[in-house]
């Protein structure tokens, strides 16, 4: 009998240890699906960015505006890691951009998945080589509010 109630405890942990799973499964979903497709419909992909004179107002927030500012995401009073991208002086008050060098800002890090850093937009696209390589500029030619 002992065996029995041992082989039935054991069938019970594993129907609980596969609930945890679906539930933590479901859970992960719903945190990591927050962030709400943005309110034009238009993506990320249409947004070029020159080789030189990268426009803060044209190019930079935009593509923030369409992949990362928006409901759930880099928005708000409480954005995720504190950081809100609707505007310039929020962007540049997060530290996050360092003027002139676009190796040491952490933004350039997340877009491209440096040092094992999960990769942004979280569970959109990633960015176009382009794009990456336009914030760079942007960053290089002194991030400015142009």
């Amino acid at each position: 009998m002992n065996s029995f109630s041992l082989t039935n405890i054991i069938q019970k942990m594993k129907v609980v240890r596969n609930l945890a799973i679906i539930i933590s499964a479901i859970l992960f979903l719903l945190i990591f699906t927050t962030c709400e497709d943005d309110i034009s419909g238009g993506g990320t992909t249409e947004i070029i960015f020159p080789d030189s004179n990268v426009s803060y107002g044209r190019h930079v927030q935009p593509l923030f505006d369409r992949g990362c500012a928006f409901s759930g995401c880099h928005i708000g009073v409480d954005p995720p890691m504190g950081l809100n991208l609707e505007t310039y002086q929020n962007t540049m008050s997060a530290d996050v951009v360092f003027p002139g060098e676009p190796e040491e800002s952490r933004l350039i890090w997340r877009v491209e998945g440096w040092f094992g850093l999960v990769r942004m937009p979280l569970m959109r696209p990633p960015l176009t080589k382009n794009q990456i390589e336009g914030l760079k500029t942007w960053i290089r030619e002194g991030a400015q509010n142009n």
